[in-house]
């Protein structure tokens, strides 16, 4: 039976295609098992937390600062390599604790794609089952003091740094900003390309810049 069905896709497909596709196939499988080594040999060297069953296709930069906590459930599932990925992305995903405050709690069965993550004295986190487009920024801080201007080279501003709190179940489109102090309510989706500044309740669609409730998902209400 299994090489009948060989010999039919044999035939039915042109050779040269046939061959370029299987090969892509054998190298996104490769891809995925060296990249998944190096994901866990990072967490060992860094002391992240890490459940079982991750699968990895690209390269993920870990920087934790020490004392501070990065915590990944199991069956994370994470794309930053640009051949893997359907749509265009950067090659690399970040996670990044900046002082021993800094936390990075992501729960189990949760999908990243080429996500930058950077908690500098509060906590950033993701509940279970949640998905993440390509290309999306998560931070605890403003990057440097916003007032008075001339003091933005001298002070960072951390006293107003506050946590990010993404519920269960989320989805969140490519391009997505996610500020400081933000919470997404369990269920929610957050439209591509929207800069998320204020909460989002559970159970609906946002959008925009900045995001807002533009549905209501009633469907998903318990």
């Amino acid at each position: 039976m299994f090489i009948e069905r060989i010999k039919r896709i044999f035939f039915k497909y042109n050779k040269k295609e046939l061959l370029t596709y299987s090969s892509y196939i054998i190298y996104m499988i490769m891809l995925r098992h060296i990249s998944t080594f190096k994901f866990y040999i990072k967490c060992w060297f860094s002391n992240v937390s890490v459940g079982a069953g991750a699968k990895i296709w690209g390269k993920i930069i870990i920087r934790k600062f020490p004392s501070s906590v990065i915590e990944i459930g199991s069956k994370v599932y994470s794309i930053s390599s640009p051949s893997r990925y359907s749509f265009n992305i950067y090659p690399q995903s970040k996670m990044l604790t900046l002082s021993p405050d800094a936390k990075i709690i992501i729960g189990n069965h949760v999908g990243f794609n080429s996500i930058n993550i950077m908690a500098r004295s509060k906590t950033i986190s993701i509940g279970d089952g949640t998905l993440i487009g390509g290309n999306c920024q998560i931070m605890d801080n403003d990057g440097h003091q916003l007032w008075p201007a001339e003091e933005r080279w001298f002070n960072s501003g951390v006293e107003s740094d506050e946590s990010v709190i993404i519920g269960k179940n989320v989805f969140i489109g490519l391009n997505v900003i996610i500020l400081k102090g933000v919470e997404i309510g369990d269920n929610s989706i957050i439209a591509a390309g929207s800069l998320v500044s204020k909460s989002i309740p559970a159970n609906c669609t946002a959008a925009g810049l900045p995001a807002k409730v533009v549905q209501v998902n009633a469907e998903n209400i318990r």
